[in-house]
């Protein structure tokens, strides 16, 4: 009997050390992937870090994986974007170059939107060009905020009505493209 209870504490000491050593591995990944980002600047590792571990997934993921969750945030912020566009739309009473600007933000951030949500998908595959094609729409969604701002410029407006929440899209869109492995080379 006392064997059969040695036993048991071993086994269940074992599974004790394995979950804490995988859940220190995958910690190492997240914090091992936002070092190589932030290139030694603590508030890009902090961002990172803390962009990264609000997503479920982010304890077990890969380069693929982590790449994958910052896309998916950054889709989340565009697609605030358009709701807030939607809410600035229906309540707009200014001037036709204003509901101008305000349909092509729109359009942007809406293009931002699928775009990254095809990216996180393409990075969480595991053919290479798949990966290439997450790098492509990456590089596509990068940049909405300054034409939204661009919009509302040559509407004559000194500044864009969207509050400061959707100005960590290029941020997050950055995060992903810096966590996205190198496609491997093309087969000639």
């Amino acid at each position: 009997m006392a064997s059969l209870q040695a036993l048991f504490c071993a086994a269940t000491l074992l599974l004790v050390v394995a979950h804490a050593w995988t859940a220190m591995a995958a910690s190492t990944t997240v914090e091992n992937a936002c070092e190589s980002y932030a290139a030694g600047d603590r508030a890009s590792y902090d961002f990172c870090v803390w962009k990264l571990r609000r997503e479920n997934g982010s304890a077990a993921a890969d380069a693929r994986g982590l790449a994958a969750i910052a896309a998916r945030a950054g889709r989340a912020t565009a697609k605030a974007a358009t709701e807030r566009i939607a809410a600035l739309r229906a309540n707009e009473t200014e001037t036709a170059s204003r509901r101008d600007a305000l349909a092509a933000c729109d359009a942007e951030y809406a293009a931002a939107a699928r775009r990254l949500g095809h990216a996180a998908r393409a990075a969480a595959r595991r053919e290479g060009g798949d990966l290439r094609r997450a790098q492509a729409l990456l590089e596509e969604a990068t940049g909405a905020t300054a034409r939204c701002d661009a919009a509302f410029a040559a509407a004559g407006q000194k500044e864009s009505p969207l509050d400061g929440s959707v100005r960590g899209l290029d941020d997050e869109v950055e995060l992903a493209i810096a966590l996205l492995p190198p496609a491997p080379p093309t087969k000639a």
